[in-house]
Protein backbone atom coordinates (compact mmCIF):
# COMPACT_ATOMS: atom_id res chain seq x y z
CA UNK A 1 0.00 0.00 0.00
CA UNK A 2 1.04 3.63 -0.44
CA UNK A 3 2.25 5.45 2.69
CA UNK A 4 4.19 8.53 3.82
CA UNK A 5 6.95 7.55 6.22
CA UNK A 6 9.64 9.10 8.36
CA UNK A 7 12.69 7.17 7.17
CA UNK A 8 15.45 9.28 8.70
CA UNK A 9 15.85 12.01 11.31
CA UNK A 10 17.26 15.39 10.29
CA UNK A 11 16.84 18.22 12.79
CA UNK A 12 17.98 20.87 10.32
CA UNK A 13 16.18 19.62 7.20
CA UNK A 14 13.25 17.48 8.38
CA UNK A 15 11.79 16.92 4.92
CA UNK A 16 15.02 15.15 3.95
CA UNK A 17 13.83 12.20 6.02
CA UNK A 18 10.43 11.97 4.33
CA UNK A 19 9.74 9.06 1.98
CA UNK A 20 6.66 8.30 -0.12
CA UNK A 21 6.04 4.87 -1.55
CA UNK A 22 5.12 1.29 -0.82
CA UNK A 23 4.79 0.11 2.77
CA UNK A 24 3.75 -3.19 4.31
CA UNK A 25 0.05 -3.69 4.94
CA UNK A 26 -0.98 -3.32 8.61
CA UNK A 27 -1.33 -6.51 10.61
CA UNK A 28 -3.74 -5.68 13.46
CA UNK A 29 -3.29 -7.69 16.68
CA UNK A 30 -6.21 -8.94 18.78
CA UNK A 31 -8.55 -6.11 19.69
CA UNK A 32 -7.39 -3.99 16.77
CA UNK A 33 -8.85 -3.48 13.32
CA UNK A 34 -7.93 -1.89 10.01
CA UNK A 35 -9.34 1.43 8.81
CA UNK A 36 -9.30 2.42 5.16
CA UNK A 37 -8.21 6.06 5.33
CA UNK A 38 -10.35 8.55 3.41
CA UNK A 39 -8.75 11.70 4.87
CA UNK A 40 -5.91 12.51 7.27
CA UNK A 41 -4.90 15.82 8.83
CA UNK A 42 -1.41 17.28 9.06
CA UNK A 43 -0.12 18.10 12.55
CA UNK A 44 3.08 19.83 13.60
CA UNK A 45 3.76 16.57 15.44
CA UNK A 46 4.72 15.10 12.05
CA UNK A 47 7.45 17.69 11.59
CA UNK A 48 8.70 17.06 15.12
CA UNK A 49 9.00 13.36 14.32
CA UNK A 50 11.12 14.12 11.27
CA UNK A 51 13.30 16.32 13.49
CA UNK A 52 13.72 13.50 16.01
CA UNK A 53 11.59 15.00 18.79
CA UNK A 54 9.82 12.34 20.85
CA UNK A 55 11.10 9.45 18.77
CA UNK A 56 14.36 7.52 18.50
CA UNK A 57 16.01 6.29 15.28
CA UNK A 58 15.36 2.65 16.16
CA UNK A 59 11.62 3.21 15.61
CA UNK A 60 12.14 4.23 12.00
CA UNK A 61 10.82 3.86 9.41
CA UNK A 62 7.35 4.70 10.71
CA UNK A 63 4.25 5.94 8.95
CA UNK A 64 3.47 9.53 9.89
CA UNK A 65 0.06 10.96 10.81
CA UNK A 66 -2.01 11.08 14.00
CA UNK A 67 -5.57 11.72 12.85
CA UNK A 68 -7.81 10.19 10.22
CA UNK A 69 -11.35 9.46 9.15
CA UNK A 70 -12.33 6.54 6.99
CA UNK A 71 -14.11 3.19 6.79
CA UNK A 72 -13.71 0.38 9.29
CA UNK A 73 -13.56 -3.28 8.27
CA UNK A 74 -17.38 -3.43 8.24
CA UNK A 75 -17.71 -0.36 6.02
CA UNK A 76 -18.81 2.02 8.78
CA UNK A 77 -17.71 5.67 8.57
CA UNK A 78 -15.45 6.33 11.56
CA UNK A 79 -13.09 8.88 13.09
CA UNK A 80 -9.79 7.59 14.51
CA UNK A 81 -8.85 8.60 18.06
CA UNK A 82 -5.05 8.82 18.02
CA UNK A 83 -4.15 8.14 21.67
CA UNK A 84 -3.00 4.55 22.22
CA UNK A 85 -3.10 3.74 25.93
CA UNK A 86 -4.29 1.39 28.64
CA UNK A 87 -7.68 2.72 29.86
CA UNK A 88 -7.08 1.16 33.29
CA UNK A 89 -3.71 2.85 33.86
CA UNK A 90 -5.21 6.27 34.59
CA UNK A 91 -8.21 5.14 36.57
CA UNK A 92 -10.36 5.04 33.46
CA UNK A 93 -8.90 8.13 31.76
CA UNK A 94 -6.43 6.74 29.27
CA UNK A 95 -4.89 10.16 28.65
CA UNK A 96 -3.39 9.85 32.16
CA UNK A 97 -1.58 6.61 31.28
CA UNK A 98 2.15 7.43 31.56
CA UNK A 99 2.82 4.87 28.84
CA UNK A 100 0.43 6.38 26.32
CA UNK A 101 1.50 7.31 22.81
CA UNK A 102 0.06 8.82 19.67
CA UNK A 103 -0.22 7.01 16.40
CA UNK A 104 3.08 7.50 14.51
CA UNK A 105 5.14 7.32 17.73
CA UNK A 106 5.19 3.56 18.44
CA UNK A 107 2.66 2.39 15.88
CA UNK A 108 2.32 3.32 12.22
CA UNK A 109 0.21 6.41 11.68
CA UNK A 110 -2.54 7.52 9.35
CA UNK A 111 -0.67 8.80 6.26
CA UNK A 112 -1.38 5.55 4.46
CA UNK A 113 -4.14 3.84 2.56
CA UNK A 114 -4.88 1.72 5.63
CA UNK A 115 -4.02 2.00 9.33
CA UNK A 116 -4.35 -0.45 12.24
CA UNK A 117 -5.95 0.93 15.42
CA UNK A 118 -7.62 -0.46 18.56
CA UNK A 119 -11.33 -1.01 17.96
CA UNK A 120 -12.15 1.11 21.00
CA UNK A 121 -10.40 4.05 19.31
CA UNK A 122 -13.03 4.26 16.59
CA UNK A 123 -15.80 6.85 16.89
CA UNK A 124 -18.76 6.96 14.48
CA UNK A 125 -18.31 9.84 12.04
CA UNK A 126 -21.16 12.37 12.22
CA UNK A 127 -23.03 12.31 8.94
CA UNK A 128 -22.98 16.11 8.79
CA UNK A 129 -19.18 16.15 8.54
CA UNK A 130 -17.12 15.30 5.50
CA UNK A 131 -14.19 12.93 5.90
CA UNK A 132 -11.85 15.91 5.59
CA UNK A 133 -13.63 17.83 8.34
CA UNK A 134 -13.80 14.81 10.62
CA UNK A 135 -10.08 14.09 10.20
CA UNK A 136 -9.27 17.52 11.65
CA UNK A 137 -11.15 16.90 14.88
CA UNK A 138 -9.38 14.35 17.12
CA UNK A 139 -6.10 15.77 18.40
CA UNK A 140 -6.80 19.50 17.98
CA UNK A 141 -10.38 19.57 19.23
CA UNK A 142 -9.88 17.12 22.10
CA UNK A 143 -6.91 19.19 23.29
CA UNK A 144 -8.92 22.41 23.08
CA UNK A 145 -11.97 20.83 24.75
CA UNK A 146 -9.91 19.64 27.69
CA UNK A 147 -8.28 23.06 28.06
CA UNK A 148 -11.57 24.96 28.07
CA UNK A 149 -13.94 22.64 29.86
CA UNK A 150 -11.57 20.67 32.07
CA UNK A 151 -8.43 22.44 33.19
CA UNK A 152 -9.48 26.09 32.79
CA UNK A 153 -12.63 25.79 34.94
CA UNK A 154 -14.13 28.83 33.30
CA UNK A 155 -17.31 30.53 34.43
CA UNK A 156 -19.99 31.67 31.95
CA UNK A 157 -18.98 34.96 30.38
CA UNK A 158 -15.27 34.48 31.08
CA UNK A 159 -12.61 35.97 28.84
CA UNK A 160 -10.27 33.49 27.16
CA UNK A 161 -6.92 34.55 25.71
CA UNK A 162 -5.77 32.40 22.78
CA UNK A 163 -2.14 33.07 21.94
CA UNK A 164 -0.92 32.28 18.44
CA UNK A 165 -4.18 32.23 16.51
CA UNK A 166 -3.02 30.39 13.40
CA UNK A 167 -2.84 26.76 14.49
CA UNK A 168 -5.26 23.88 14.79
CA UNK A 169 -5.70 23.98 18.57
CA UNK A 170 -6.11 27.76 18.46
CA UNK A 171 -8.83 27.43 15.82
CA UNK A 172 -10.62 24.84 17.94
CA UNK A 173 -10.33 27.03 21.05
CA UNK A 174 -11.91 29.98 19.25
CA UNK A 175 -14.78 27.94 17.80
CA UNK A 176 -15.52 25.96 20.98
CA UNK A 177 -15.14 29.01 23.22
CA UNK A 178 -17.43 31.07 21.06
CA UNK A 179 -20.03 28.29 21.05
CA UNK A 180 -19.84 28.14 24.86
CA UNK A 181 -20.50 31.86 25.18
CA UNK A 182 -17.02 32.97 26.31
CA UNK A 183 -15.43 36.23 25.24
CA UNK A 184 -12.47 35.29 23.05
CA UNK A 185 -9.33 37.41 22.62
CA UNK A 186 -6.69 36.15 20.21
CA UNK A 187 -3.13 37.18 19.39
CA UNK A 188 -1.00 36.72 16.31
CA UNK A 189 1.88 38.53 14.63
CA UNK A 190 0.12 37.97 11.29
CA UNK A 191 -2.58 40.42 10.25
CA UNK A 192 -4.18 37.76 8.06
CA UNK A 193 -4.37 35.31 10.99
CA UNK A 194 -5.81 38.00 13.25
CA UNK A 195 -8.50 38.72 10.65
CA UNK A 196 -9.25 35.00 10.37
CA UNK A 197 -9.52 34.67 14.16
CA UNK A 198 -12.16 37.40 14.20
CA UNK A 199 -13.97 35.76 11.28
CA UNK A 200 -14.02 32.50 13.26
CA UNK A 201 -15.65 34.22 16.23
CA UNK A 202 -12.97 35.92 18.31
CA UNK A 203 -14.22 39.17 19.79
CA UNK A 204 -10.88 40.91 19.33
CA UNK A 205 -7.45 40.06 17.94
CA UNK A 206 -4.20 41.72 18.94
CA UNK A 207 -0.60 41.85 17.77
CA UNK A 208 2.32 41.74 20.20
CA UNK A 209 4.40 39.56 22.52
CA UNK A 210 3.00 36.72 24.57
CA UNK A 211 0.92 37.75 27.54
CA UNK A 212 0.22 36.04 30.80
CA UNK A 213 2.04 33.54 33.04
CA UNK A 214 2.52 29.92 32.16
CA UNK A 215 1.89 30.20 28.46
CA UNK A 216 3.42 27.69 26.10
CA UNK A 217 4.15 27.46 22.42
CA UNK A 218 4.00 24.81 19.76
CA UNK A 219 1.10 22.65 20.85
CA UNK A 220 0.72 19.20 19.34
CA UNK A 221 -1.09 20.58 16.35
CA UNK A 222 1.35 23.32 15.56
CA UNK A 223 -0.26 26.18 17.40
CA UNK A 224 0.92 28.34 20.26
CA UNK A 225 -2.31 28.31 22.18
CA UNK A 226 -3.82 27.77 25.55
CA UNK A 227 -6.15 29.73 27.76
CA UNK A 228 -3.75 32.02 29.61
CA UNK A 229 -6.22 34.15 31.49
CA UNK A 230 -9.85 34.07 32.39
CA UNK A 231 -11.87 36.55 34.35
Amino acid sequence: MFAVTAARIDADDPLAGLELGEHAEPAPPDGWTTVTVKAASLNHHDVWTLRGVGISPDRLPIVLGCDAAGLDSDGNEVVVHAVIANPDAGGGDETLDPGRSLLSERYDGTFAQRVAVPRRNLVPKPAALSFEQAACLPTAYLTAYRMLFGRARLEPGATVLVQGAGGGVATALILLGRAAGYRIWATSRSEAKRDRAVALGADQAFSGPRWGPGTSSGGCCGSASRPASAR
